[in-house]
């Protein structure tokens, strides 16, 4: 019995080593979709229980659900958002050898899995909290679950006198609420159910009474799994903002529509060659070495053989099966090409794997069937070697190259991460403004609940290029990396408190830390009230007289009256989504120079807060020499409604405001 299950142990725990090895510290850091995950399900346990979550494009909601369940048993941090992947992936090797044993046999199956467990793409997956990751386990479960139906179908033909066996329902059972769970982790999930129709077609053609024998139960499954989804469904229906992402597919498939197939077909030609060739690979650094293939060259070769044999015998049900899973399961990079195939592929990912280790067992069976014992010995040997190779390779690229990249470790925004670690090594108390690339609602702030969960810190973002903000008036510290200096203007708001160098090759090397006086902010010259919620204090241009061709910048100061005015609450992040603007009006009124941005962002705002933001704005090089209004105000981002200008006893006189005008000389 040890000896039967002996190979997938050694397989499975070798993945389980390669997989947790310095899970928190590799990827090196943590994307926003990671982070937004891990804030999805760190809500949960808050009480925040929704059906579809609106974050990261919109997202199907059991891996958060899954995530959190797993961090009630290991806490709320980055190792129990990683692990949930790992547990999928560990899963998702176990369930492919379990059906490789059965469609093709014992041989098929260690191949199979020992590739998914050394090799560059299921690695990458199992170590990213996506939901996406999910996916090839509950993809190959439900197999899993179709294949028993499938069997029972034979047995009861090779039988010619089975009664119906009771058990058979809790297969289809299980294949239904298998195949809607695949609906609800991930979008591609959307085509992959066509597998079982298109296969169930192909059993009427090909198998005619296998197909009658089956048929009804397939159908019942099909349909459990869609009563199953339509909650899902219906949501989505009167909700079609919650899903972004669709997008995506708007211009290949129009291009279809109006019968332009050329784009379409070079976007799946090179979504094929993302498979086999050097340069054709996922190009999305996040999740790959950009261009690097799916498969590596000896694995190509016995890739391209697998799919040479399952053609030669499609009409045995298995390899037709395989080759329906490969190329359902690769449809959505086929329609947009390789970009990101690394997630929207994941669906078919056992049967990319499963395809090399049919040209494998094939060519070495073709061997042993002629040269007997010699061969036998040969391929074992082969095999050994191609799988040393293989994950010789993998841990290279991942845990070196990929993973030590510059670009990568400035996706997985290292910086902020360092920075973060720094507060909780000093214990820092009162407010802490942090400096980042992303301060939106659902970017780095999500970062920062996943990695300080329970820790008490009131962190308020901004991006100091453009924006500063002192939080209710207090004195508080400022962190900013490299990637986001202070304005010069803010030179006076601030004093330097240290720099704290990570890495030198890094794309964002260092951040710096400052103490924040508000003594320093220019005395009001205006009292101009936005919507009982903002006042302007003052505006002033840095520069003297602007020229034309040059950029002036213009400087705003603003005190916060009560943010619960500034605006609607709004998707995803719900929260207040407001913005900026300025323009400069020519003579007749028009614009002439705009600027719309707000570095400060709303969502982060408390009653007395001070913000102070640049305005650039580029003066056009035809610009005459003259005085120029200028005028500032603040709109909504998603429905661009501006909040009022109000004078000394609320009523409305305006939706923006004039402020100092500009000057520009010849």
């Amino acid at each position: 019995m040890i000896k039967k299950y002996l190979p997938i142990i050694v397989i499975l725990l070798l993945a389980f080593a390669l997989r947790s090895y310095q899970l928190t510290e590799t990827p090196p850091g943590l994307t926003h979709d990671e982070a937004n995950h891990g804030r999805d399900s760190i809500n949960i346990l808050d009480g925040e229980l929704l059906f579809y979550f609106p974050l990261n494009y919109g997202s199907e909601p059991l891996f958060n659900y899954v995530v959190a369940g797993g961090m009630t048993l290991v806490g709320e941090n980055l190792f129990s958002l990683r692990l949930t992947n790992v547990v999928f992936g560990l899963l998702a090797i176990s369930a492919v050898y379990l059906w490789a044993y059965w469609a093709f046999g014992r041989s098929t199956a260690i191949v199979s899995a020992s590739l998914i467990a050394i090799s560059f793409w299921p690695l990458a997956t199992s170590r990213q909290a996506l939901r996406a990751g999910m996916l090839p386990f509950l993809a190959t479960a439900a197999v899993l679950f179709f294949w028993s139906i499938l069997r029972w179908g034979e047995d009861k033909i090779k039988a010619a006198g089975l009664d119906q066996n009771r058990r058979i329902w809790w297969a289809v059972a299980g294949f239904a609420i298998s195949v809607a769970a695949t609906l609800h982790t991930y979008l591609a999930a959307r085509v992959l159910w066509l597998l079982y129709p298109v296969f169930l077609a192909y059993l009427a053609i090909i198998h005619k009474k296998l197909f009658r024998t089956l048929w009804r139960l397939i159908l019942a499954g099909l349909l459990l799994a869609g009563l199953l989804i339509v909650p899902m469904v219906v949501y989505l229906q009167y909700h079609p903002e919650a899903e972004t992402r669709l997008e995506m597919l708007e211009g290949p498939l129009q291009n279809l529509r109006s019968g332009n197939i050329g784009p379409v077909m070079g976007n799946a030609a090179e979504a094929i060659m993302a498979f086999i060739w050097p340069g054709y690979g996922d190009h999305f650094l996040a999740y790959n070495i950009p261009g690097r293939p799916v498969l590596g060259a000896i694995t190509a070769v016995f890739f391209v053989v697998g799919l040479a044999a399952c053609f030669w015998r499609w009409r045995r049900p298995a390899y037709a099966f395989v080759l329906l899973w490969f190329g359902i399961g690769i449809l959505p990079s086929l329609i947009t090409g390789p970009e990101a195939n690394s997630t929207r592929n994941l669906g078919a990912l056992p049967a990319v794997y499963l395809l090399p280790a049919i040209g494998f067992t094939t060519i070495g069976q073709l061997a042993v069937s002629r040269w007997g014992r010699p061969a036998k010995i040969g391929t074992a040997i082969a095999l050994a070697l191609w799988l040393v190779v293989t994950g010789t390779v993998t841990m290279r690229d991942y845990f070196n190259r990929w993973s030590q990249s510059p670009d990568v470790r400035a996706a997985y925004q290292q910086t902020i991460i360092q920075a973060l670690d720094y507060l909780t090594e000093q214990s820092k108390t009162g407010p802490v403004v942090i400096s980042s690339v992303y301060p939106g609602a659902a970017h780095d702030p999500s970062i920062a609940k996943v990695l300080l969960p329970y820790q008490d810190y009131d962190l308020r973002w901004v991006d100091a290029r453009y924006g500063l903000l002192f939080p209710a008036g207090q004195t508080g510290q400022l962190i900013a990396p490299s990637s986001t200096p202070l304005h010069p203007a803010f030179a006076n708001f601030v004093s330097l408190n240290g720099t704290k160098v990570i890495l030198a090759d890094d794309l964002d090397p260092s951040f710096s830390l400052y103490n924040l006086s508000s003594t320093e902010v220019p005395d009001p010259t205006l009292s101009l009230n936005f919507g009982d919620a903002l006042i302007l204090l003052d505006a002033t241009w840095l520069t003297g007289p602007a020229h034309p061709g040059e950029v002036s910048e213009l400087m705003t100061v603003w005190r916060v009256v009560d943010p619960t005015r500034v605006g609607p609450i709004v998707p995803p992040a719900f929260e207040s989504d407001v913005i900026m603007f300025t323009h400069v009006l020519n003579k007749s009124g028009e614009i002439l120079a705009q600027r719309d941005s707000l570095e400060v962002p709303s969502w982060d705002w408390e009653k007395g807060d001070l913000l102070v933001q640049i305005h650039p704005l580029f003066i056009p090089p035809e610009t005459e020499a003259g005085e120029y209004e200028a005028v500032v105000g603040i709109y909504d981002r998603l429905s661009g409604e501006r909040l009022p200008l109000l004078d000394a006893i609320g009523a409305i006189v305006d939706n923006r405001a004039y402020v100092v005008p500009l000057n520009v000389d010849e």
